[in-house]
């Protein structure tokens, strides 16, 4: 797989300007002084109309500031000083067009939806029907939050196994990622 190389960039500033002409991942370090807050209007104007496909990097990495960030239209949200395997999965993530969070986010977003869990008041079709027992088990224990490693550990399976039973489920159920899977396991529209 051949990827372009990420262009970075050092102030706000040169993002706008870039904006304009590029169609590609971005990525920005956020220790740069010109880095307006999340809310900020500028973020609105660059982000919403996906000219570009923006990973923040912060040496300070705050699940408070991924969620902003996120919400503000980034692609991608990690540590500045990731390892460099972590960082080639960030930029063939958002390179995809998919949208990079982290395990640790991922976790606390699966953790809220499964909190947020409705009470079944009427009886609804069953999220698992399509699925075999193998992928249910997969998909129960991977909408809780669990690793493929631990999936597999749990499993008596390999992680390899682990990601072709979470892609048959993905594929079988509609979703995209494991944040979507909790959702439809937990009955959350």
């Amino acid at each position: 797989m051949h990827l372009k190389a990420p262009i970075e960039l050092h102030s706000f500033s040169a993002l706008q300007q870039l904006a304009r002409r590029t169609n590609d991942v971005v990525w920005l370090d956020l220790s740069v002084g010109d880095v307006p807050p999340w809310d900020a209007q500028d973020w609105g104007e660059l982000l919403r109309d996906k000219h570009i496909r923006l990973v923040a990097a912060s040496s300070y990495p705050k699940d408070a500031d991924a969620i902003a960030a996120l919400d503000a239209g980034c692609a991608g949200y990690c540590h500045a000083f990731s390892d460099p395997d972590t960082l080639l999965q960030v930029h063939q993530v958002t390179s995809a067009g998919h949208v990079w969070i982290g395990q640790h986010l991922m976790q606390q977003l699966i953790q809220a939806a499964n909190r947020a869990k409705p009470q079944d008041i009427f009886p609804t079709p069953s999220w698992d029907d399509a699925l075999t027992l193998r992928e249910r088990e997969v998909a129960k224990l991977a909408a809780h939050g669990a690793s493929n490693s631990t999936i597999a550990e749990q499993c008596d399976i390999t992680e390899r196994t682990v990601k072709a039973h979470l892609s048959a489920v993905f594929e079988k159920l509609g979703v995209s990622d494991r944040l979507q899977l909790a959702l439809k396991v937990h009955g959350i529209q």
